[in-house]
Protein backbone atom coordinates (compact mmCIF):
# COMPACT_ATOMS: atom_id res chain seq x y z
CA UNK A 1 0.00 0.00 0.00
CA UNK A 2 1.19 3.48 -0.82
CA UNK A 3 -0.04 6.00 1.72
CA UNK A 4 0.33 9.71 2.45
CA UNK A 5 -1.38 11.43 5.37
CA UNK A 6 -1.36 15.22 5.74
CA UNK A 7 -3.24 16.03 8.95
CA UNK A 8 -3.42 19.82 8.46
CA UNK A 9 -5.33 19.29 5.20
CA UNK A 10 -7.39 16.39 6.52
CA UNK A 11 -5.99 14.52 3.53
CA UNK A 12 -5.31 10.84 3.07
CA UNK A 13 -3.91 9.51 -0.21
CA UNK A 14 -4.10 5.72 -0.48
CA UNK A 15 -2.90 3.84 -3.55
CA UNK A 16 -3.44 6.85 -5.79
CA UNK A 17 -6.89 7.85 -4.51
CA UNK A 18 -7.40 10.72 -2.10
CA UNK A 19 -9.91 12.32 0.20
CA UNK A 20 -9.46 15.65 1.93
CA UNK A 21 -11.41 17.41 4.63
CA UNK A 22 -11.38 14.25 6.75
CA UNK A 23 -11.34 14.47 10.53
CA UNK A 24 -7.78 13.43 11.30
CA UNK A 25 -7.77 14.56 14.93
CA UNK A 26 -6.11 11.24 15.85
CA UNK A 27 -2.83 12.49 14.34
CA UNK A 28 -0.36 14.16 16.70
CA UNK A 29 -0.25 17.94 16.37
CA UNK A 30 3.43 18.00 15.42
CA UNK A 31 3.05 15.75 12.34
CA UNK A 32 3.27 17.44 8.96
CA UNK A 33 2.95 14.24 6.94
CA UNK A 34 3.33 10.50 6.98
CA UNK A 35 4.70 8.75 3.90
CA UNK A 36 4.43 4.95 3.56
CA UNK A 37 5.13 2.40 0.85
CA UNK A 38 4.48 -1.30 1.38
CA UNK A 39 6.54 -2.08 4.51
CA UNK A 40 8.30 1.14 5.49
CA UNK A 41 8.02 4.89 5.54
CA UNK A 42 8.68 8.01 7.52
CA UNK A 43 6.98 10.75 9.48
CA UNK A 44 7.72 14.39 8.69
CA UNK A 45 7.30 16.83 11.55
CA UNK A 46 6.35 20.50 11.71
CA UNK A 47 8.94 23.03 12.82
CA UNK A 48 9.57 23.36 16.52
CA UNK A 49 8.61 26.58 18.30
CA UNK A 50 12.22 27.76 18.01
CA UNK A 51 12.14 27.33 14.22
CA UNK A 52 14.28 24.21 14.11
CA UNK A 53 13.16 21.32 11.95
CA UNK A 54 13.04 17.86 13.56
CA UNK A 55 14.48 14.99 11.57
CA UNK A 56 12.09 12.63 9.84
CA UNK A 57 11.31 9.49 11.80
CA UNK A 58 11.78 6.26 9.86
CA UNK A 59 9.02 3.74 10.58
CA UNK A 60 8.51 0.07 9.75
CA UNK A 61 5.03 -0.14 11.23
CA UNK A 62 2.10 2.24 10.88
CA UNK A 63 1.31 4.03 14.13
CA UNK A 64 -2.18 3.48 15.54
CA UNK A 65 -3.14 7.07 14.69
CA UNK A 66 -2.25 6.40 11.03
CA UNK A 67 -4.48 3.33 11.02
CA UNK A 68 -7.28 5.52 12.37
CA UNK A 69 -6.69 7.94 9.48
CA UNK A 70 -6.81 5.05 6.99
CA UNK A 71 -10.15 4.04 8.51
CA UNK A 72 -11.43 7.57 7.77
CA UNK A 73 -10.31 7.12 4.14
CA UNK A 74 -12.04 3.71 4.02
CA UNK A 75 -15.27 5.25 5.33
CA UNK A 76 -15.15 8.01 2.69
CA UNK A 77 -14.50 5.43 -0.05
CA UNK A 78 -17.39 3.27 1.14
CA UNK A 79 -19.71 6.31 1.10
CA UNK A 80 -18.54 7.24 -2.42
CA UNK A 81 -19.15 3.74 -3.73
CA UNK A 82 -22.60 3.62 -2.10
CA UNK A 83 -23.51 6.98 -3.68
CA UNK A 84 -22.35 5.77 -7.10
CA UNK A 85 -24.43 2.61 -6.75
CA UNK A 86 -27.48 4.61 -5.65
CA UNK A 87 -27.08 6.92 -8.64
CA UNK A 88 -26.70 3.94 -10.98
CA UNK A 89 -29.86 2.31 -9.60
CA UNK A 90 -31.79 5.58 -9.81
CA UNK A 91 -30.76 6.03 -13.43
CA UNK A 92 -31.69 2.44 -14.20
CA UNK A 93 -35.12 2.89 -12.59
CA UNK A 94 -35.72 6.12 -14.53
CA UNK A 95 -35.05 4.48 -17.89
CA UNK A 96 -38.47 2.85 -17.95
CA UNK A 97 -40.34 5.77 -16.36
Amino acid sequence: MKLTIIPADGAVYKDGYSYSGLNLAAAPGNVHALQWKDTKGWIEFTDNDDGTKPQNEVITELPSWANTCVTKWDEAETARLAAEEAARLAAQNNVGA
